[in-house]
């Protein structure tokens, strides 16, 4: 159908007798009552091929845009009043023609469309309509703004359990307001830019410079060392070498001595045997060549080794065993240099419950068989058979390590300076931070409340770290590594070393 052909409409705003009033943001008074629901898929579906079939009718087909001031011609089509008079401007050499049937359009012909005008404008607002935002859950446009979840709202999403209470505006107003506030932080952070001028970098600069430095200093140090270890390694390798290229034509030399006096002795001893068995006068004619082989038997065959070589050798080897011992010695210096955090801690024997026994050392502890006399002092546990640290901890990262082996019904961990002493377990627990294993070797976490904790294999050198700042204790398989278990306590005083045992079979040992 043309567009020129389409009846005048007059547009209409049905009213719903449920609206929603302003007031304090708004109020509601049934926004869905019946006649207010929006119309189903299908409907929806075919309203919009509607406006589409309707936009396309109110369209001029020189602009492809909806009529502005649409003018009739006498053939009976209708296009916006600009575009005609623009196609009759370029058109004076000629005869002016219709743009769409080619039809002579004479002086004065054109009348203005005002229906198709009407039709136009109802065509654009319902083309904005159709841009308008809305509920991907309820298909309405969203009216309103939610000034608690901050986010546009359709009436229905308002009418919901989760809204119903909050506070919401129309969503104009709202944007409205809302830009307004944006304006104003906008000029705030354009001046706060203008202003800004950040010097922090210069820190940074610094402490790149100071990290490049150290990583320099730190490689030309090891390259060094490295360097002179090197070198005394040849120069005492070569040693030995010499010493034992020395010692093997020593050994050779002795070797062939040995075997020419052992053919000698051999031959003088059938000698001997031969001329004792001769008459005298045969006998004393060439006694003294046998008499002079049996003196020159009697020689001494030199030493395996000269005593200089002895000594020598001697002296490589004080030299290799010092020169290794040296660098075990240094090798353990810098890692308990470089290793901080590692602390060395031992067990308070005033805390000591009477349970227990201690070693004369203060590092490992085990159930006795019988209660000991100990005084009742204000730090000693009677509640429990626990045991804290001597050395208290309220800074810092520090850990230990502790062997458990293969025992059982014991807990290791930390406890606060003021943890309940004189009463049992359970009530101290609020303020221990542990790991246990049970009788039945089940691990529990044991803080408030106590859980059950499973692990993939069972530890026999547990990591205790702490890390008080971070109010953490952290527990690890010391002989792999592998993380056991984390707490995030909140530490407010002193810390320290906590075990607890339950059974003779177990010994607790802190590892050195």
């Amino acid at each position: 159908m043309c567009a020129h052909t389409l009846p005048h409409v007059h547009t209409h705003t049905p009213t719903c007798a449920h609206t929603l009033t302003h007031a304090h943001g708004w109020s509601r008074s049934h926004p869905h009552a019946a006649g207010c629901r929006p119309a189903p898929p299908q409907a929806a579906a075919a309203m919009a091929a509607l406006a589409e079939r309707l936009q396309a009718e109110a369209s001029c087909s020189v602009c492809l845009e909806l009529f502005s001031e649409p003018v009739l011609t006498e053939c009976g089509h209708s296009f916006c009043r600009g575009c005609l008079a623009t196609l009759l401007e370029t058109s004076r050499a000629g005869p002016a023609t219709c743009p769409q049937c080619r039809a002579p359009l004479g002086p004065g012909s054109l009348g203005r469309n005002r229906a198709l005008g009407a039709v136009s404008e109802l065509a654009a607002e319902l083309e904005a309509e159709a841009r308008r935002s809305r509920c991907r859950q309820h298909g309405e446009a969203l009216g309103l703004f939610c000034e608690s979840c901050r986010c546009p709202l359709c009436p229905r999403c308002w009418d919901e359990p989760g809204h119903r209470q909050h506070r919401a505006r129309p969503a104009r107003e709202a944007a409205q307001s809302l830009r307004e506030m944006l304006q104003r932080d906008l000029v705030l952070l354009q001046k706060e830019k203008e202003d800004f001028k950040p010097g922090e970098e210069k820190q940074s600069d610094v402490l790149l410079v100071k990290v490049a430095l150290e990583r320099q200093r730190l490689r030309d140090t090891f390259e060094q060392l490295q360097q002179f270890l090197q070198e005394q390694k040849g120069i005492l390798l070569a040693q030995l070498d010499q010493a034992h290229e020395e010692l093997a034509k020593q050994r050779s030399h002795y070797i062939s001595r040995t075997s020419e006096r052992r053919s000698l002795l051999d031959t003088v001893i059938a000698e001997i045997e031969k001329k004792c068995d001769q008459p005298a006068a045969e006998f004393l004619m060439d006694v003294g060549r046998t008499l002079s082989s049996c003196e020159a038997v009697k020689i001494p065959v030199p030493e395996p080794v000269s005593p200089e070589l002895q000594r020598h050798v001697g002296n490589l080897c004080e030299m290799s065993q010092l020169v290794t011992a040296t660098v075990a010695s240094f090798r353990v210096k810098v890692l308990s240099e470089m290793d901080r955090e590692r602390v060395k801690v031992t067990l308070d024997p005033e805390t000591m419950s009477p349970d227990l026994v201690l070693s004369e050392d203060c590092r490992s502890v085990r159930l006795g068989d019988r209660q000991q006399n100990l005084p009742s002092t204000p730090k000693r546990f009677l509640g429990s058979p626990s045991i804290l640290g001597s050395q208290g901890f309220t800074s810092g990262r520090h850990y230990w390590e502790v062997e458990v082996g293969n025992g059982d019904s014991w807990a290791v961990g930390v406890a606060l300076d003021s943890v309940q002493r004189k009463e049992s377990l359970s009530m101290a627990m609020g303020k221990i931070w542990a790991l246990r294993l049970d009788w039945d070797r089940q691990y529990t976490v044991l803080h408030v409340p106590p859980s059950p904790l499973v692990l993939r294999e069972e530890p026999r050198r547990i990591r205790i770290h702490l890390d008080y700042e971070a109010d953490q204790v952290t527990f690890y398989n010391a002989e792999n590594m592998e993380q056991l278990f984390q707490y995030e306590a909140a530490f407010t005083e002193k810390v320290f070393l906590y075990f607890w045992l339950w059974s003779q079979e177990t010994i607790i040992q802190l590892c050195g």
